[in-house]
């Protein structure tokens, strides 16, 4: 019993320290300039943004916009991408289609319309569970009329 354990705390601490790892919040005043100048230019009446540091040249930024939608805009050196969070009742019934027939064990954790250089196109984050964490994670491609592109693993 103690080993088994020991062996659960060990890998719940594992599973903290690589979650940990992925981005922290930061303050505006931590964000280039260039970034900021950008992020208000487009978005001109957001009152309340969070953003976050994910590595020393990408900055994501969280907000709600006017029509109540979840947004996320990354800002790097390749470009700027923005993310708008999308209920499964609004996605297309090809890409709810796919999952349940191809990912039977997967369960949809997020939705999102992806614009990089005006291509819009949806992505599906997937995941397995294991008892309390998640086991396997993938994003899962589509164009904007629901046809399947490709898989990835989610890192």
């Amino acid at each position: 019993m103690r080993k088994l354990f020991a062996i659960v705390a060990i890998v719940l601490a594992s599973q903290t320290m690589v979650l940990a790892q992925k981005s922290e919040p930061v303050m505006e005043k931590e964000v280039p300039e260039r970034y900021v100048k950008d992020f208000k230019k487009s978005y001109p009446n957001v009152e309340k943004a969070s953003w976050t540091k994910v590595d020393s040249l990408v900055y994501d930024v969280d907000f709600v916009n006017q029509n109540k939608n979840e947004v996320s805009v990354r800002f790097s050196n390749k470009g700027v991408e923005t993310r708008w969070i999308v209920n499964t009742e609004y996605t297309p019934q090809t890409i709810k289609k796919y999952v349940e027939e191809n990912m039977s064990k997967y369960k949809i954790k997020k939705i999102y319309i992806l614009d990089i250089r005006n291509k819009k196109t949806y992505q599906v984050e997937v995941a397995k569970k294991f008892l309390f964490w998640t086991k396997d994670e993938k994003v899962l491609n589509f164009e904007i009329d629901g046809k399947f592109i490709d898989e990835q693993s989610k890192k």
